[in-house]
């Protein structure tokens, strides 16, 4: 060391003048769980105070620390943890539900999570070696054995105390300290007495508990003392009755007073300071979606509940379901709601009046369901909810409109599960009881019959039934219309419901020339979906002139779908005009360097591509990825952006020949890491899909086969990874499959085309596979890779065949119908039998593959 340390800092542990010794078990698993592949991981070390915990942490390199991350605020560790790193060490003192709110986030963000607990015990060093090397660094004589035994025997240092108290024993003694009783108060006053310095770390929280022996002493009103003040409370047991007197005397000190310190108090401090601050908590933003508001409402709840009658349990039940959702305390806000509802039903089963209430708390469980994932409880849950306010509205038809809300949500749970036709009758019915309620109140409830008008739109075309879904969603789009010429309060509602119905209008447009090859309207559908999105920026330009910085980004949104949907119909020039006034309202948003708002500038950069000509083409596009490559190296959130830039920059070098160019560019997309957090994988997953789709298809045409390749398995693994989170993945990811499988060559092609088809099988039913052109073609690809490689042609009679079946039922046009049965033809030759081939074939006539 340079210079002598005092005595305060020589307790700092990560001058570390005694030497780590031990924990041998703790380091190995921790090296083990640094070293791990797989997942992203985050590890949290805890234990009580002066246990090792930092340095032990210090022991395992390679990994990002993050030393008292209980101190840290919420939005702090979440950007964090959102920043990446594939080990993240969190070091703490306690778990608890701050814990679990950063555990359950992490997980969203790709993150898997474990704890590692450090329990108290000596140090292999017995206290004689501890106060040798503490004398030594304070360059003073060792206490001889007599003193160190009688300063252990005395009691102020306690069986099983932690490293802590032993160094901080060790300092007294070697200033002389020799305690006539048990008291450890009496060892840090000999500390204190040796160094006049302020004290830090844990030495200060020990400073100030001793000092507050005291009544007659209180803490400063500051921020940072009241949390030296809570990190004191759980070692010296004077200190939470200190702590409650506090508050309970000035309950505006929680004003003052971090998260940090204030979760200390609910959990130490008695019910009388949690009521006391509870007013400052619940209305102070500091607090916002922090674990605090929900721990001090359990506090309130275990405080009140011998005392409350059943409603009012359950009301403070469902205020803490609430909180503890809006902290991402997801499992705790599951397990309140169902105590809630439980509570009501009791409740409800004494005074048919609080069937009501029951319906409410209901509908709450079922969204916190649907949060961590259970799908099927959620549907039950909402079936009893409609089935409970059906006997509601037979009593009184007032409640007619809380039954068709119902309605509708159950409709979105058995969407959620596939099941398309009870989701469809669910959402129908909805709409009805809507209609029966604006009948009575048309300015009350037209809004929400015009929502679910559109919903309905949705469910029909969920079930392929595009006629209907059209007609609905005009009929949606005409509902909103009325609704904010009624009540302008609603512009910025039907202004967003305008964009989606014209995103369902497109879809149904695409529908429809997927289905049905014998359309001769066009793409009649993109232009009514080009009116109502036209329809909706004029409200949002009406909107943005009162208010551009809640209704510009909206609006240059809905610029950049109105270009997409003109460049459909070859309206470039228009096209043009509004892409490029979306990207200067981008620009104007992206001014202060907010990196969502750059990201969201990058991404009109590359929606704009298509409409440009050379050179602004190429210089939008690199653009685009030169704005996202520093945020996808800081921020994974923007990895999916820059790869979806990148592909268009890799398009564009390809389309003006310079393909030793776009080949690095594409080598960089396949070098971007796959992983994504699954809220990100699920919001822009497709969109990433179909970039890496067409700049597959580019780099085929170019004759990049075994990059076309690679690129295509990328985004088969993007759907691969929807699969369950994402309607459209079925469908997709086989999809995809059959593309990647159109790349291979040699003797992959084999292997790869009976993948896809098998693909298929396990993605889609048999009554979707049985209309699929997509399977056809599989099927199809499948027998000429089998002639092409002279194997398993016997084996693909029956696909080929298979494949003309699903065709003709697609009602496909003759000449597509007419290539597949030329493969059949084709299969039949190449068969070492032919005639045996063909009898096959003609017993096969009408019946399903089982193939």
């Amino acid at each position: 060391m340079d210079r002598t340390l005092s005595p305060g800092e020589l307790l700092d542990p990560r001058h570390e003048v005694v030497p780590f010794l031990g924990r041998a078990g703790e380091v190995a698993a921790l090296t083990r769980w640094r070293d791990a592949g797989g997942a992203r991981s985050v590890l949290l070390l805890h234990g009580p105070a002066g246990v090792g915990k930092t340095r032990l942490a210090a022991r395992i390199g390679g990994v990002r620390v993050v030393d008292d991350a209980d101190l840290v605020p919420w939005r702090d560790l979440h950007d964090l943890l959102l920043e990446g790193g594939e080990r993240v060490l969190l070091v703490a003192r306690a778990t608890g539900w701050w814990w679990s709110a950063v555990r359950q986030r992490a997980a969203d963000l790709g993150y898997a999570a474990e704890e590692l607990a450090l329990a108290a015990g000596a140090e292999p060093h017995d206290f004689g070696t501890v106060c040798a090397y503490v004398a030594n660094a304070l360059g003073l004589p060792a206490p001889d054995a007599a003193t160190t035994s009688r300063v252990t025997s005395s009691g102020a240092v306690p069986p099983g105390a932690t490293f802590h108290d032993l160094h901080v024993a060790a300092v007294a003694a070697a200033h002389g300290a020799v305690p006539d009783d048990d008291d450890p108060a009496e060892l840090v006053r000999r500390v204190m007495s040796a160094d006049p310095a302020p004290p830090r770390g844990r030495f200060a929280e020990d400073v100030l508990a001793v000092a507050l022996l005291d009544d007659r002493i209180a803490p400063q009103p500051t921020a940072d003392a009241l949390e030296v003040l809570m990190r004191a409370a759980d070692r010296w047991p004077h200190v939470p009755r200190r702590a409650d007197e506090l508050f309970t005397a000035d309950p505006g000190l929680a004003a003052t007073a971090s998260a940090a310190a204030l979760r200390a108090l609910v959990e130490l401090g008695s019910p009388a300071s949690a009521r006391a601050v509870a007013r400052h908590v619940f209305h102070d933003a500091r607090f916002h979606r922090d674990p605090l508001p929900a721990l001090l409402t359990r506090a309130l709840l275990e405080d009140a509940a011998p005392v409350v009658g059943t409603v009012e349990l359950a009301e403070l039940h469902g205020a803490l379901a609430a909180r503890a959702a809006l902290a991402g305390l997801r499992e705790e806000a599951v397990g309140a709601s169902r105590r809630e509802v439980v509570l009501y039903r009791r409740a409800a089963g004494d005074d048919p009046e609080h069937r009501l209430s029951l319906a409410d708390a209901l509908g709450d469980l079922g969204l916190r369901l649907v949060a961590v994932g259970r799908a099927g409880e959620a549907l039950e849950v909402a079936r009893e909810e409609v089935r409970l306010l059906r006997v509601v509205v037979a009593g009184d038809d007032d409640h007619l409109p809380r039954l068709a809300v119902a309605l509708d949500r159950l409709g979105l749970r058995h969407a959620s599960l596939g099941n398309g036709e009870e989701a469809l009758a669910a959402v129908a019915e909805a709409a009805a009881r809507y209609g029966e309620s604006v009948k009575r109140d048309p300015a009350l409830f037209g809004p929400e019959q015009a929502k679910v008008t559109h919903h309905h739109a949705v469910r029909l075309l969920d079930v392929g039934r595009r006629e209907e879904a059209v007609r609905t969603a005009r009929l949606a789009v005409a509902r909103w219309r009325e609704v904010a010429e009624g009540d302008p309060r609603f512009e910025a509602e039907s202004a967003r419901a305008l964009r989606s119905v014209a995103s369902l209008l497109s879809a149904a447009d695409d529908l429809a020339h997927t289905v049905d090859f014998t359309r001769t309207d066009d793409l009649a559908g993109t232009d009514e979906a080009l009116g109502v999105v036209q329809e909706s920026i004029s409200l949002l330009r009406r909107l943005a002139r009162a208010n551009p910085a809640d209704f510009e980004p909206e609006l240059a949104s809905a610029l950049g779908e109105a270009s997409a949907l003109l460049r459909r119909r070859h309206r470039f020039a228009e096209a043009l005009a509004a892409s490029g006034e979306a990207v200067l309202l981008r620009r104007r948003a992206a001014r202060d360097a907010d990196p969502d708002a750059v990201a969201r500038l990058a991404s009109a950069l590359v929606e704009q591509v298509d409409v440009l000509r050379e050179p602004e083409r190429s210089a939008a596009a690199e653009e685009a990825a030169d704005l996202l490559r520093p945020l996808a190296a800081r921020l994974p959130a923007h990895r999916v952006a820059f790869a979806v830039a990148l592909a268009r920059v890799a398009r564009v070098l390809l389309d003006a020949d310079r393909d030793h160019e776009a080949c690095r560019v594409v080598d960089e997309v396949t070098s971007i890491d796959p992983r994504l957090p699954r809220p990100l994988l699920v919001a822009r997953g497709p969109g990433l899909a179909s970039a890496l789709h067409a700049l597959a298809g580019a780099l085929a045409d170019h004759r990049h086969g075994e990059r076309a390749r690679r690129v295509a398995e990328r985004a088969a693994g993007v759907w691969r990874e929807l699969l369950g989170h994402h309607r459209a993945a079925p469908a997709a990811y086989a999809a995809a499959v059959h593309r990647a499988a159109g790349y291979a060559t040699g003797d992959e092609a084999l292997r790869r085309a009976r993948g896809a088809v098998l693909v298929w099988h396990l993605t889609r039913t048999p009554e979707q596979l049985a209309v699929d052109v997509g399977y056809a073609e599989a099927l199809s690809r499948y027998a000429r890779r089998c002639v092409a490689a002279g194997a398993e042609v016997d084996r693909a009679l029956l696909p080929a065949h298979r494949a003309v079946v699903v065709l003709r039922a697609a009602g496909v046009p003759r000449e597509v119908l007419l290539r597949a049965v030329e493969v059949v033809d084709d299969v039949v030759r190449a068969h070492a039998d032919p005639e045996a081939a063909r009898a096959r074939l003609r017993d096969e006539v009408g019946r399903v593959s089982p193939w």
